[in-house]
Parts: structure tokens; sequence; C-alpha cells
């Protein structure tokens, strides 16, 4: 399972590797830099709408401007899901 964990934390940084607002960790909890309260609060629910538990953390829990979309990786997670849920992200139309 650890091995599979870690596969899956490569290929998320993988995915994100030409995004701005993201910064690759050795974690299973990713975070990708969405600026404002109300935007990721709008993808946040847009990406559960579509089946994944992704969480807005707003400020002032970190800074203004500063705020994000954490992502919790699992061993049992497919490819093909982290694959879908980071399509949905940039596929978000507000």
């Amino acid at each position: 399972k650890i091995k599979k964990l870690r596969e899956n934390s490569q290929y998320f940084d993988e995915c994100c590797s030409n995004l701005n607002n993201y910064k690759s960790n050795n974690s299973s909890i990713k975070s990708i830099v969405i600026s404002g309260n109300n935007k990721v609060k709008e993808m946040a629910n847009f990406l559960q709408d579509n089946g994944f538990d992704v969480k807005p953390i707003l400020s002032p829990t970190v800074p203004v401007g500063q705020e994000r979309l954490r992502f919790c990786l699992h061993s049992y997670n497919s490819k093909n899901e982290i694959k879908q849920v980071l399509e949905l992200l940039s596929n978000f139309k507000k």
C-alpha cells in the first residue's frame, strides 16, 4: 500500500508540474493555491459535486491570497481518478 501511495503522489506531482500555483512535496496531502475564499469554495464545491472529496482551505487559516484546495491521496486512488479530478479542475469555469 505504501508503494502505491508513493506512486500516486509522484503521479499527482507529474500531472501538476506545469502549474505555477503548485509545489510538489513528499506528502500524500497536496494543495493547489487558488486565491480568494469565494473562488476556492466554488471550485471545491464543483469538485465535490463531481464525486471528489476535495476541501477548501480558507483565510484566515492561511494568509489572504494563499487560499488553496487540499487533496488527500490514498493508496486506493487510481491514476484515472487523479487525472479526472485535475481535468475537472482545469476545466472549471466560473
